[in-house]
């Protein structure tokens, strides 16, 4: 098995034990972020995409391990003021969309702020 698959593998067996909506959120985003970068060959950002996305694998499993209770759900970090201020449009809008959908805020386009549900 690849190291991507495996790590793509790895981040979806652990949203498994998001919330819901997080979940939810969380698989679009990492199926869109694997595919979108699936044929890119440049060793170097490969390298850095494998750490980013390690480290948030990591750092998922510790806050979502076995021994957290229900109630006690703090999953994810706050972003560096400077790396937001950063990126370019494309990311920025990406961010933000990603804030309206986790935080159940409604999407301009629809106005919808759940995910489908699922039968």
């Amino acid at each position: 098995m690849t190291r991507a698959l495996q790590l793509y593998r790895s981040i979806l067996r652990t949203h498994r034990r998001l919330p819901r909506e997080l979940r939810f959120v969380g698989d679009q985003y990492v199926r869109s972020e694997f595919r979108s970068h699936r044929t890119v060959t440049d060793k170097r950002f490969l390298d850095q995409f494998y750490a980013q996305w390690t480290a948030y694998l990591s750092q998922l499993r510790e806050q979502t391990g076995a021994e957290r209770s229900a109630d006690a759900w703090n999953v994810g970090r706050s972003l560096d003021p400077e790396l937001v201020s950063g990126l370019d449009d494309a990311k920025a809008e990406q961010l933000l969309e990603l804030h309206r959908a986790s935080s159940g805020a409604p999407d301009q386009a629809s106005g919808s702020a759940q995910p489908p549900r699922r039968k």
